[in-house]
């Protein structure tokens, strides 16, 4: 009876031991795509010229470097309103996608291949404005499409609101580079 009790204790304390060990992967994997749903909704506000949707995925103080030292993501927004004032349509393909989560942190990987697309309608907008890659030194009455692959890295904190991005890093890969 006694080797019976014991077996059913050790039974119980294994089942409990393999229940936490099962349950925090569920979770790992609900924060990785509660993670990655925060980046693909900012990736989409950035192609759709949505700048507080963008917004509402980062923090307050959150930083970005491309080209610069960390600034506020406001601050490299300029760019874009000139691509949208071109009449740029911006399309982003997501892949190569890797996060991993650590608490209330989470670091995160991607790639972003993208599609700058400037129609006939576009280009009737002012001369001066500058496009991307191909279409940068084009006649702003030229139609054009540019491909400029990019990989970005960023940092979220996990807030009482979601995940957010406090820290995001965006450089532009060589031509042919993927």
């Amino acid at each position: 009876m006694k080797t019976l009790i014991s077996l059913v204790a050790v039974a119980c304390f294994a089942g409990a031991a393999f229940a936490q060990q099962t349950n925090p992967s569920k979770a790992q994997d609900s924060e990785n795509s509660a993670v990655e749903a925060t980046v693909r909704e900012f990736e989409r506000a950035v192609q759709e010229f949505n700048r507080d949707k963008a917004n509402s995925s980062l923090t307050l103080d959150a930083r970005w470097i491309e080209n610069s030292r960390p600034v506020r993501f406001d601050d490299e927004w300029q760019p874009v309103e000139k691509l949208r004032a071109a009449g740029i349509r911006i399309a982003f393909r997501v892949h190569d996608f890797e996060s991993h989560v650590q608490g209330n942190v989470a670091w995160v990987t991607l790639t972003l291949d993208g599609t700058f697309t400037r129609n006939s309608e576009g280009a009737k907008n002012p001369p001066h404005t500058q496009a991307v890659g191909e279409c940068f030194g084009t006649a702003a009455s030229d139609p054009c499409e540019s491909h400029i692959t990019f990989v970005e890295s960023e940092v979220l904190v996990k807030t009482s609101s979601g995940w957010k991005i406090a820290l995001g890093h965006t450089s532009a890969l060589p031509k042919g580079k993927k």
